[in-house]
């Protein structure tokens, strides 16, 4: 029987900006495991998608995720051009760099930023960015690639059915899910948080290969991002969840900075494994 754990990254630039062998250190001087990696965001050097030998050879971590998020949905039509390039761009490399897979999020009809509006949640605009990510698919396939598909509430694929609408809809092995619990959320219904939750897991568990952890309290009326364990997310049980459900998922902090991260380790590698080294 092999033992299966959830392995424990981070979004690489919540770190710091670094070279290529500064980055890597970071990430082994934190203790994680691997990274959800944005080049521009993250790396002081230029990537240069025809050749990518330095970076293969001077990370060390795992690339969990390569972050390719663009909006599919966007207004400008240059704009989701030029993000589908960039997407199959990382789709190319995904596989000799051996990122398990290249992710991005639904997008909205706002543009920049991408907020909520009432048409975002239209069959129309679901069916728009379907199509356009099983484009995506069918290149991810060609690669032997992997996509990462993220919802959230102000987006296209607001809910977890929406989300499970869009992997049924594409129905290729190639396309698989990112649950970001704090995402699908409101001031108006984070009250339900544990029952989006359980609803994520039980629609999408077969498809999940990350969670995105994230904590908040609200103030002034609003949802604030705070360091895991400081809000009202519930994360002995959360965890637990996941174990039971997706015990080998990769598990990224998103949004975790400066003195939360430590922290924010400790909590989460005690309760998934008892302090594992």
């Amino acid at each position: 029987m092999v033992l299966l754990v959830n392995k424990i990254g981070i979004r690489a630039h919540d770190l710091g900006k670094f070279n290529i062998k500064g980055l890597s250190e970071e990430v082994k001087n934190n203790n994680f495991e691997g990274v959800q990696l944005v080049f521009k965001k993250a790396l002081s050097e230029q990537i240069d998608f025809s050749d990518v030998s330095n970076l293969k050879e001077n990370f060390e971590p795992e690339i969990f995720m390569l972050g390719a998020y663009f909006n599919p949905i966007h207004p400008d039509k240059k704009v989701v051009t030029d993000g589908i390039l960039n997407f199959k761009n990382h789709l190319n490399i995904a596989g000799e760099l051996n990122a398990k897979f290249v992710g991005s999020e639904t997008g909205s009809l706002m543009g920049s930023p991408w907020g909520y509006m009432p048409e975002n949640h239209t069959q129309e605009s679901l069916d728009i960015v379907t199509e356009i990510f099983k484009d995506l698919t069918d290149h991810a396939e060609k690669q032997n690639a992997y996509i990462a598909l993220e919802g959230a509430w102000a987006h296209v694929a607001s809910t977890p059915k929406r989300v499970l609408e869009m992997v049924e809809t594409i129905n290729s092995p190639h396309l698989k899910v990112t649950v970001d619990l704090y995402n699908f959320l409101n001031i108006e219904n984070y009250v339900n948080r544990m029952d989006i939750f359980q609803e994520s897991l039980d629609l999408l568990s077969e498809h999940i290969v990350i969670f995105h952890l994230k904590d908040f309290i609200v103030e002034n009326g609003k949802l604030k991002q705070v360091g895991l364990g400081q809000g009202l997310m519930d994360y002995p049980k959360i965890i637990n969840l996941i174990k039971e459900y997706n015990p080998n998922a990769y598990l990224i902090f998103e949004g975790v900075v400066g003195e939360d991260i430590k922290t924010s380790f400790e909590l989460i590698n005690n309760l998934i494994n008892g302090g594992r080294n």
